[in-house]
């Protein structure tokens, strides 16, 4: 299979470095999901890199797709000579760092993944799966070096009602004791007056808890038909539900919907089903293959410095992507269900409140503006309660989707 980024005007007068010419002197920076595409994309071209370089502690002295995995510090003090590629949507923030470190020569993956050619490709995650990671990659990274103010991604909680309890759960599902499904004609009320404002979106993501719970879900992805400010629409399921004759013929109705189904293994037990229907119904989909979790959030009393909050908020928020719940713009996932649930005192500051009554040019500033904040560090009050282990700068690594029977205490922090 052969590749080709839909938009490649958008980085058509942008560097192109010479990477042959830096052949055996490259240090790919991020030994995760988009290193690894990067990895095929360079050796397809045969040209060899050094290392990782990753700030993950549990991967120090490991390999990752038949490299070694060194630290920053063996970077800084083996190293300093090095061509270095950033193998990670946070880039602005790591080129930062890099740049303090004395490192001269940094780049983007954005001309390895105009064209790429997944033939003898084996990294774990599927070819679909690649591709999607890779248009996060290219979207969030257009964002930041160009500030071109434009939203890629909205992700609408519909519902907190799940087939599993997820330990890790990145929207702490096991922590909610009232579940509960978001009424559907206020969700696409929210999503009016998000394009009304922004003008486009590329993806409109349905997700939850598990969204195929939702009854209104066929209404609501039939209700954007005429939408065309959108490009796709997905809904993320985990395998464990059978999609209804209703929501069946939603999806074969909608061309750019595509079902992402997360593989949990043995947990879910439907995806072979749920894949047969698609096929017979000729919708698209995508698997999900997890083969590792980050380690989800954790929340506690944290004695954090300025400096280290400011840090944490920069390298953890994804500046690009809106995530929207019971009316409110978060930045955050697991900070948009704390503030749903009460756990932090009420902070406007930290979410913008779709129930306001504003123009759309007026939310449009408020929009933008609130997304700046992930430049210039101005964090929310959960930070101050989160350890941000969740987020792809700070990750462990856990197992798949560890179940718990039990419901999960969070403390009140006010």
């Amino acid at each position: 299979m052969i590749y080709n980024y839909p938009h490649p005007e958008y980085f058509s007068d942008w560097e192109k470095p010479d990477f042959p010419g830096y052949k055996g002197n490259l240090v790919l920076w991020g030994a995760g999901k988009v290193g690894g595409v990067a990895a095929h994309c360079l050796k397809k071209q045969g040209i060899e890199f050094m290392a990782f370089c990753d700030i993950a502690r549990d991967k120090w002295g490991t390999t990752f797709c038949d490299h070694k995995i060194i630290s920053p510090e063996e970077l800084k003090r083996n190293h300093q000579d090095a061509v270095i590629i950033i193998t990670s949507s946070f880039h602005n923030s790591i080129e930062e760092e890099l740049r303090k470190y004395g490192f001269t020569k940094v780049f983007d993956c954005t001309s390895l993944f105009m064209m790429i050619d997944f033939s003898s490709y084996n990294f774990w995650m599927e070819i679909d799966y690649a591709v999607r990671v890779i248009e996060q990659y290219l979207a969030a990274v257009l964002e930041q070096k160009a500030n071109n103010q434009v939203i890629d991604q909205i992700f609408l909680n519909i519902t907190t009602k799940c087939s599993l309890r997820c330990k890790h759960c990145s929207t702490i599902i096991p922590y909610i004791s009232s579940p509960c499904h978001y009424n559907s004609q206020k969700i696409l009320g929210d999503v009016t007056r998000i394009l009304d404002a922004l003008g486009h979106i590329r993806v409109v993501d349905f997700y939850g808890g598990e969204p195929l719970l939702h009854p209104d879900l066929p209404y609501m992805i039939k209700s954007l038909s005429e939408e065309k400010r959108i490009d796709r629409i997905y809904a993320i399921t985990n395998g464990t539900i059978i999609p209804n004759d209703d929501l069946i013929e939603a999806m074969k109705a909608e061309k750019r919907f595509s079902m992402r189904i997360s593989h949990y293994g043995a947990l879910s037990t439907k995806v072979d089903t749920i894949k047969n229907i698609l096929d017979k119904n000729c919708i698209k989909y995508e698997v999900t293959n997890y083969t590792y979790w980050d380690e989800g959030p954790k929340f506690g009393y944290l004695d954090s410095t300025e400096e280290e909050l400011v840090s944490k908020f920069k390298h953890c928020t994804a500046c690009n992507v809106l995530m929207i719940q019971n009316g409110k713009i978060s930045l955050c996932s697991p900070g948009s269900v704390m503030n749903n649930m009460n756990v932090v005192s009420d902070t406007p500051s930290d979410y913008v409140d779709l129930s306001d009554n504003e123009s759309a040019e007026e939310l449009r500033d408020r929009i933008l503006n609130f997304r700046a904040r992930s430049k210039t560090g101005e964090y929310f009050k959960f930070c101050k309660y989160c350890f941000g282990n969740h987020c792809s700068q700070f990750e462990n690594k856990v197992p798949v989707a560890e179940q718990t029977k039990e419901l999960l205490l969070i403390d009140k922090f006010y």
